[in-house]
């Protein structure tokens, strides 16, 4: 049996130390995220050098060529039933090392590779960390975290995604798309080794009952001042009570086809694409400095709502020029999906990794990140795969107000349901729930009480299919 928590009264070492211990972990997670920009920006350069070295389009079909860039999604759809019980039973450790012996082996396929069917076999493989990015590391990321950093954390994540693919794109424009996996080889190396050397999950371990390795891998993270002491506290008393009571890309890869359709100055689509990606990276920092300063629901609602309102504007634009009342001018075009990336970049970009994960229950944190990464998984994929076919058939102005529309019933759903969670521990946030959900009758129980759980957390997933979305 487990011997009793006893907290400690002692000098605590610089807290530099501590968020250095957090970054190394964090660090990792953010590497597996590089990869995943890596592996989404290898068709883009892999196809046109493919087809440059057969010198023919029929090397890689269109068909070939958009199952390249949705593989991964469904295949980690798939996956997620793999991921999820090994990081329940297994550990959030142990789950880092599978995944990144996995990127691994995708990478060194696509160092190695010669044909598309190489690149989509890696593809498939690297389902299997996009399905652990989609569910596992979401809450491995707020789990060694402390409530301060953990915004930061968080949001840098959505970063690293695109920091790959401009690396992936910057490969393919001065040498051959195998560097990639080069590239893949080397950070996927690097954070298996790490992998060994970081603690367990506190979280996890306090799952699990094994209060005492819980409380040195706190510490060590965290350290022992006040305020690390304090959750460690109401995290294992929790716990104990639990048991005794018995968790855009669309726009980003297709941005140059977009641009092309929208314009017809090929000057202009280019620049218009520097620009735009420019914008995508500088506005997921300026968010990470603006989630500091702001609360987080605020500022999801003030970014989605000027989001919204710049998707009917540009859908209102479009349609006016289709029908000849405005002429077409490209630099409005350009400047409306600046402002566009901005807003969405500042908030629901950056917010959604973060929100989506500290809104989920303790208790049934594996059910919910199963069925939520499933549905995003599949969602992406699927908007990747038939987003070529949309654009063609309703146009961007029809694309567009379809876009508008959704986002303005998800912003109020978010208005209605979701509370403020920055600087609060994930158990202070679940609380907030209990105390907003109706209250438990007796006769609650067997399959009733699974109806009522279902009903009570229903709210909770629909805020997480907006944040993904």
């Amino acid at each position: 049996m487990e011997a009793e928590y006893v907290p400690i009264k002692t000098s605590d070492k610089s807290s530099w130390t501590y968020c250095f211990r957090q970054v190394l972990v964090v660090l990792v997670l953010w590497t597996s995220y590089i990869l995943g920009g890596l592996n989404l920006g290898t068709p883009t350069v892999a196809i046109p050098q493919l087809r440059k070295e057969a010198n023919s389009t029929a090397a890689v079909s269109d068909a070939v060529a958009s199952w390249m860039t949705s593989t991964t999604g469904y295949s980690g759809s798939i996956c997620i039933f793999i991921i999820v019980p090994i990081g329940h039973y297994l550990g959030r450790k142990f789950t880092m090392k599978i995944i990144f012996m996995s990127t691994l082996i995708s990478s060194s396929i696509i160092y190695f590779s010669k044909t598309a069917m190489h690149i989509i076999i890696s593809q498939v493989i690297f389902g299997l960390t996009a399905a652990a990015q989609a569910s596992v590391f979401l809450l491995t990321l707020t789990e060694y975290s402390s409530p301060k950093y953990r915004g930061v954390f968080l949001t840098l994540k959505s970063a690293s995604i695109f920091w790959g693919m401009w690396v992936a794109n910057a490969i393919g424009i001065f040498a051959h798309y195998k560097f990639i996996g080069l590239v893949g080889i080397f950070c996927s190396t690097y954070s298996l080794i790490i992998s060994f050397i970081i603690p367990e999950s506190p979280y996890w371990l306090a799952y699990r009952g094994r209060y005492d390795e819980c409380a040195v891998a706190h510490r060590w993270l965290k350290g022992v001042n006040e305020d690390a002491e304090e959750e460690l506290d109401v995290l294992l008393k929790a716990q104990k009570e639990m048991v005794k009571n018995v968790e855009t890309l669309v726009c980003a890869v297709y941005s140059i086809e977009m641009m092309k359709k929208l314009s017809r100055n090929q000057t202009t689509v280019y620049i218009g694409v520097l620009i735009l990606d420019g914008f995508t990276v500088l506005g997921m920092y300026v968010g990470c400095g603006l989630s500091k300063i702001f609360k987080r629901r605020t500022l999801l609602l003030s970014t989605s709502i000027i989001g919204t309102i710049f998707l009917f504007a540009m859908s209102i634009y479009l349609y006016l020029t289709k029908y000849s009342v405005l002429a077409e001018n490209d630099y409005v075009i350009v400047a409306m999906l600046v402002v566009y990336s901005l807003a969405v970049c500042c908030g629901p970009l950056i917010l959604a990794i973060s929100i989506s994960a500290e809104l989920m229950p303790m208790r049934f944190r594996s059910c919910c990140v199963l069925v939520y990464s499933i549905f995003c998984l599949i969602l992406t994929s699927t908007t990747l795969k038939v987003a070529p076919y949309l654009f063609n058939m309703f146009g961007f102005h029809g694309a567009y107000l379809g876009f508008g529309i959704c986002s303005a019933i998800c912003v109020t759903l978010v208005y209605m349901y979701l509370p403020e969670t920055k600087d609060r521990s994930l158990h202070e946030i679940a609380e907030i729930f209990k105390s907003k959900g109706i209250k438990k009758e007796k006769i609650c129980t067997g399959g009733a009480e699974s109806i009522y759980r279902l009903f009570r957390v229903f709210p909770r997933f629909l805020l997480y299919v907006y944040v993904k979305f």
